[in-house]
């Protein structure tokens, strides 16, 4: 499939070159024309070619090994959910801790466009290969720290290649190698093994954190599982040429650098104000101000040059533009956003709930989010095959919507120190159903809603909606939560003595000598200050919720794969 960051006018004549597809599933030959509907172009791709095919057997082990590596990819998304407690330990520095999960996403959404326009320009296996190999570096690195800046420097890295990862299977399964109708079921299969390494992530890393063998073979475990895999994704992985006959000079040449370097820096100037913002600096600080100053104007830079093709053109400019000028583009990309928002605060602060008002162990916290990402993964992958066999998307959108403001609001009407766990685990179903049902599946949508050479735009408006929701989930909940919880326990704790260091190392969760000094009334009011906390950051989820119901709302009554 030629798959170029060109608008489309619907005049192309569209050819895709012999290439090795699932067994069994045949190309279509219905040329490709735009409907009248300014939201609706038909996804079917002329070709005068039969590709070849891979027998059954290579085809499951190729796409069991491709799914290997999306497992280790949500693996380490959730493991530092978990071992914030060793690793404060092992560097002392609880005032950096955010930085485990925030720097993992930022790695990963400031590579988002660069590797989308890659994969829309190279040969893809190679360019997942090199994903694959930037993670398993990054990995290394946060396994053999020395340092916490090093394991952040680590973390950054394995956030970038994890990025490489996802785009690599994105593509691969939105390639022809999979038929439109069955696309949807192995997309959602990312979500199943993505989620299953997110599930296993606070486990495993609360149990190595405990283990002698240290919270470092959380990070080396993904070393053995990519040995593993390798000889497949080097020697079996189909190649796909999205712009093949053409140069590699003139493919450098598309590629918007400058848009590239804009879009990298915001990110990573909102990440820092962010995390350090109330932290390591006060909000009215100099560089907090600088810092927000210069925030916004790299992000004023970048849409100006964007939207002048500054150094680009309107048909290699980094980010698909043309596609916002289609309504559902604009609403399945905030859907996502809402939906990994949703879930990234839950899987990170269920937990934090149980450690401090159940004092359980990394890995016992880690265990009482089954019910959460079990039930997410289970639906997220039935609502791909549904999707299918129903053909109307719009439904998912709305009652996902319900489920996560119905859930995110029991759950802060009624979490306090004395509810029972069964009603956590009741109220974070509810929220994981919500959540299963739009987490993936806008790709699959995104995807049916564009011309073939538009579908890597469309993979790159999904995936900076996903994992860029995920980074302002983080460093916004962290932000909240640090915040809220140390200006709370402060005032619960007036007057007993306690430094601002040990609260700050209370509300990270470390081995604090302030909660186990703590009895009584005394102790009870500490906790309810930091449920409280807790509960505060589960508004941005009411909120995302809410916001899915009225995308929904918004969204046409239409089938696909018509």
């Amino acid at each position: 499939m030629t798959i170029n960051t060109a608008p489309s006018t619907g005049s192309e004549t569209l050819t895709e070159p012999k290439e090795l597809h699932e067994p069994g599933i045949e190309p279509n030959t219905k040329p490709s024309t735009p409907s009248n509907n300014d939201d609706m172009v038909d996804i079917e791709a002329a070709t005068n070619t039969k590709p070849n095919q891979l027998s059954t057997f290579k085809w499951i082990l190729v796409c069991f090994c491709v799914y290997i590596s999306d497992f280790v990819y949500g693996l380490d998304t959730t493991i530092a959910a978990d071992i914030q407690g060793a690793v404060t330990q092992t560097f002392g520095t609880v005032d950096q801790l955010a930085w485990l999960g925030a720097g993992f996403a930022l790695g990963s959404t400031a590579v988002i466009l660069p590797g989308g326009a890659l994969f829309n320009s190279f040969n893809q296996k190679w360019l997942y290969v090199a994903g694959v190999m930037l993670f398993e570096v990054g990995s290394a690195l946060c396994g053999a720290a020395p340092s916490m800046s090093a394991l952040i420097v680590g973390r950054v890295l394995a956030g970038a290649g994890g990025t490489g990862i996802y785009l690599g299977t994105l593509n691969f399964f939105s390639s022809e190698l999979v038929s439109p109708e069955r696309r949807g079921a192995y997309i959602s299969g990312i979500s199943i093994v993505w989620g299953l390494g997110a599930v296993l992530g606070p486990a495993i890393g609360g149990a190595f954190s405990i283990s002698k063998a240290t919270w470092r073979w959380g990070f080396y475990i993904n070393l053995v599982l990519g040995a593993l895999a390798a000889p497949i994704w080097l020697f079996l992985l189909p190649s796909v040429h999205p712009t093949k006959g053409v140069s590699i000079k003139d493919r450098l040449l598309r590629l918007d650098f400058v848009g590239f370097i804009l879009s990298a820096a915001s990110w990573s100037i909102f990440t820092i104000v962010f995390i350090a913002g109330g932290n390591n600096w006060a909000w009215k600080d100099g560089r907090t101000i600088a810092s927000l100053a210069v925030c916004g104007v790299l992000t004023l830079a970048y849409i100006l040059q964007q939207y002048f093709c500054i150094l680009t053109t309107p048909s290699t400019r980094s980010f698909p533009g043309h596609l916002l000028r289609y309504k559902v583009h604009i609403l399945l990309g905030t859907s996502t956003a809402c939906a990994i928002s949703s879930l990234y605060v839950a899987i990170y602060y269920i937990p934090v709930y149980f450690q401090f008002v159940e004092s359980d162990s990394p890995l016992k916290a880690a265990v009482r989010i089954l019910p959460l990402v079990l039930v997410a993964v289970a639906v997220s992958f039935s609502s791909g095959s549904l999707l299918a066999k129903v053909k109307y998307y719009k439904p998912h959108y709305l009652v996902s919507g319900i489920l996560i403001t119905l859930g995110s609001t029991l759950f802060y009407v009624y979490i306090d120190p004395s509810v029972s766990a069964g009603v956590i685990y009741g109220v974070s179903v509810v929220m994981a159903l919500g959540i299963g049902l739009t987490w993936q599946i806008g790709y699959t949508v995104a995807t049916l809603k564009v011309l073939p050479q538009d579908i890597g735009n469309a993979l790159s408006i999904q995936n900076l909606s996903q994992i860029g929701g995920s980074t302002i989930a983080l460093v916004i909940a962290g932000q909240v939560f640090q915040s809220d919880a140390f200006s709370r326990l402060s005032t619960a704790l007036s007057g007993q003595g306690y430094s601002a260091a040990q609260i700050h190392d209370a509300v990270a969760g470390a081995q604090s000598v302030v909660l186990s000094q703590l009895e009584g009334e005394l102790r009870d009011r500490a906790l309810l200050a930091i449920t409280d906390a807790i509960k505060t950051t589960f508004i941005p989820v009411i909120t995302a919720g809410v916001l899915i119901f009225v995308a929904g709302l918004s969204m046409k009554m239409e089938k696909l794969f018509s």
